[in-house]
């Protein structure tokens, strides 16, 4: 059994504070599609590419599919992943 913690790792932005409610989260990755979504920035694709390779070592029914934007991700890529996957994972590096 594995277990993800999910962080934000945007800072408040002059002040303001927001807190985002987390994401339901599935009991098993089993036959599960998982959209790596990668906004561009510098090595984030590598992060992704890495995680997926680990998540495709630990469950292998898995269908990993990545999908590459920018922040924010365009409407249309979004919408596109939305309606392929069934879990996310996103991040930004430099």
């Amino acid at each position: 059994m594995y277990e993800l913690e999910v962080v934000n790792p945007v800072s408040p932005q002059r002040g303001e504070v927001s807190a985002f409610p987390y994401a339901p989260r599935p009991s098993s990755l089993k036959d599960k599609v998982i959209g790596l979504m990668w906004n561009g920035k510098a090595h984030g694709d590598d992060a992704l590419k890495r995680a997926g390779e680990l998540i495709k070592e630990a469950e292998p029914s898995v269908d990993i599919r990545f999908y590459s934007g920018a922040l924010p991700f365009p409407d249309p890529l979004r919408t596109k992943a939305i309606s392929e996957i069934d879990v996310a994972i996103g991040c930004t590096a430099d």
